[in-house]
């Protein structure tokens, strides 16, 4: 699989026991998802098609998290996500053979460059520095980087550049390591959810397919192309900002938003125009707008680079897509098939069931470090 080599290669700097790197990743997988809304914790394992979840739990993260952004140092931070942390694993029994740290996009800065060529390895540095460091708010030697390239075309080839503040990576690593042991491996959320999505993509030649990651305080927009991805960007709208239109329409504290935004209605199972009469939908309304305007823009800053014509489907993860039904008020609005991760994905519990819907599609990512690895070796992949 591309895709296996390619969290592998672009996490490189992360990547620090081998993870990934035999041809078949064998044994479980114990991931620890520090997010903005919960720090969840997830140990299942692969065999062949069949993902399994042993067990997972997951605490609410402290408030700031809210507002944590990629630029902020979290150092003063870590003792309360310590704290959660301790709190989720004192009732939380798992084997595993790997550990796995999943960190939210906000956490990097993740930006895709179009290059005429492929730069050498001694160009390298100076190509990422020229591209990334005006958009850097801290010096750049206080940074981690890693890049890799993702796709070739006729007029040159794209790179994906991750960026990183080094003091907080290193603080979310001892800390696990502290709580647990040393990571074989950490990454950013989408990346580890295209790693569980592959072999949809694959199943999809040639197709134009954007996945969206609906987070709390960002939505990840990754474009592919067959398997190859040609864009991502982010929105920095998420779940967050729909709780606080709730809490502002209903006058109720942002715990209150979160419950009533879980158990209510927002929108109609058929796209109508009396959507506009639900009176929940029009109080998250100016920002479900603007997140989907947001979307259609990434898509015409797409079809005006590749020449494309469509986006065949779009498939939306995350906790905002655990709004029932939002995938047909989307879709509806884009003219485009949205699917939830949900509705093409079946994975299983220790006793046989199904993980559930809402479940999965919050766990997208830790779902695809446990996924991780591959069975064909490369020359398959590029035959």
């Amino acid at each position: 699989m591309f895709l296996k080599r390619f969290i592998a290669k672009l996490t490189n700097l992360f990547n620090r026991n081998d993870y990934l790197e035999d041809e078949e990743l064998k044994g479980s997988v114990f991931v620890v998802d520090i997010g903005s809304t919960f720090i969840k914790v997830m140990a299942g394992r692969r065999e062949g098609d069949i993902i399994t979840v042993s067990n997972h739990n997951k605490v609410t993260a402290p408030s700031f998290m809210n507002k944590i952004s990629y630029f902020e140092d979290i150092s003063d931070d870590m003792e309360a996500i310590n704290t959660k942390l301790e709190i989720l694993l004192e009732s939380f029994a798992a084997e595993s053979d790997y550990l796995v740290i999943c960190l939210p996009d906000n956490f990097s800065i993740i930006k895709l460059l179009s290059l005429e060529k492929t730069p050498s390895e001694e160009e390298l540095e100076d190509v990422i520095r020229k591209n990334i460091e005006p958009d850097l708010p801290h010096p750049y030697d206080q940074w981690e980087f890693t890049a890799d390239i993702v796709d070739k075309t006729d007029n040159g080839i794209n790179m994906i550049v991750l960026a990183t503040l080094r003091q907080n990576l290193e603080n979310v690593i001892e800390m696990v390591s502290n709580e647990l042991a040393e990571p074989d491996y950490v990454s950013c959320s989408s990346f580890l959810a295209h790693e569980v999505l592959y072999p949809y993509i694959e199943s999809k030649p040639g197709a134009n397919i954007a996945i969206v990651n609906m987070g709390n305080t960002v939505t990840s927009v990754s474009i592919f192309k067959g398997t190859h991805l040609r864009f991502m960007q982010n929105i920095y709208i998420g779940g967050y900002n729909f709780t606080l239109d709730i809490a502002n329409a209903m006058q109720i504290s942002t715990s209150e938003a979160e419950t009533f935004k879980r158990n209510e209605l927002f929108f109609l199972p058929e796209y109508a125009p009396q959507q506009e009469k639900v009176k929940n939908y029009l109080a998250i309304k100016s920002t479900f707008m603007e997140l989907a305007r947001g979307i259609f823009y990434f898509f015409e800053s797409y079809f005006t680079k590749y020449f494309e014509e469509k986006i065949d489907e779009i498939i939306i993860y995350g906790g905002g897509a655990n709004f029932k039904n939002i995938e047909v008020t989307l879709g509806g609005m884009l003219n485009i098939p949205v699917k939830k991760a949900s509705s093409i994905l079946t994975v299983k519990n220790a006793d046989g069931t199904d993980l559930d819907a809402d479940t999965l599609n919050v766990s997208l990512s830790m779902l695809g470090a446990i996924s991780g690895g591959c069975e064909e070796d490369e020359d398959e992949d590029k035959a």
